[in-house]
């Protein structure tokens, strides 16, 4: 399992670093993606109930001083304040600033580790590449650790996005970021 079949070289340890070091920049892709999704949605929510909270607040308002039967501003006042502990209690602004600072915090990952790969590869040796893959490994738990889990619709966002091109990694690569097997 896992290793070289007939005819085939095991891969050197170097290969192999190089390859994880690969995956990892596209693990956090994923990541970052995912985040700016999330956020992206957060946001539209945080309009979608703010917004209609403060109209129908302000109507409330306008009918109390109008000559609307008196059921209506008080159902209008409910409404807004059914709406206004909503915001409150899902906070989707916070949340949208969460999910942001950690999409930012990944694309500054994802730009050190395609640089290790792209640029530092050739100039280390095998202690040194090892040591920095570890570095950046542990610098992509930390933010792991830090940030809110990715809603699944925001993962199957990142996907599509990453499927219509934005990130410029090869079809095998992004296959084995998400377990898919070329064959």
């Amino acid at each position: 399992m896992g290793g070289a079949t007939s005819g085939e070289e095991a891969p050197t340890a170097r290969e192999a670093m190089l390859g994880e070091a690969r995956k990892l920049a596209v693990d956090v892709l994923y990541s970052e993606k995912g985040h700016f999704t999330a956020a992206r949605s957060w946001r539209a929510w945080n309009y979608r109930l703010g917004v209609p909270a403060a109209l129908i607040g302000a109507a409330a308002g306008a009918a109390i001083l109008g000559d609307a039967p008196a059921l209506i501003p008080g159902l209008l006042a409910l409404l807004a304040a059914a709406l206004t502990a909503l915001i409150t209690f899902l906070n989707p602004s916070e949340r949208a600033a969460q999910h942001h600072r950690a999409g930012v915090d990944y694309a500054r990952l994802r730009r050190q580790i395609r640089q290790f790969v792209q640029i530092d590869f050739s100039t280390m040796n095998d202690g040194a590449f090892r040591d920095r893959l570890d570095d950046l490994t542990a610098r992509v738990g930390t933010v792991q650790g830090d940030a809110l889990p990715i809603p699944a619709g925001a993962h199957k966002g990142a996907y599509a996005s990453i499927a219509n091109g934005s990130a410029d990694y090869t079809p095998s690569e992004l296959d084995a970021a998400t377990g898919h097997v070329a064959g």
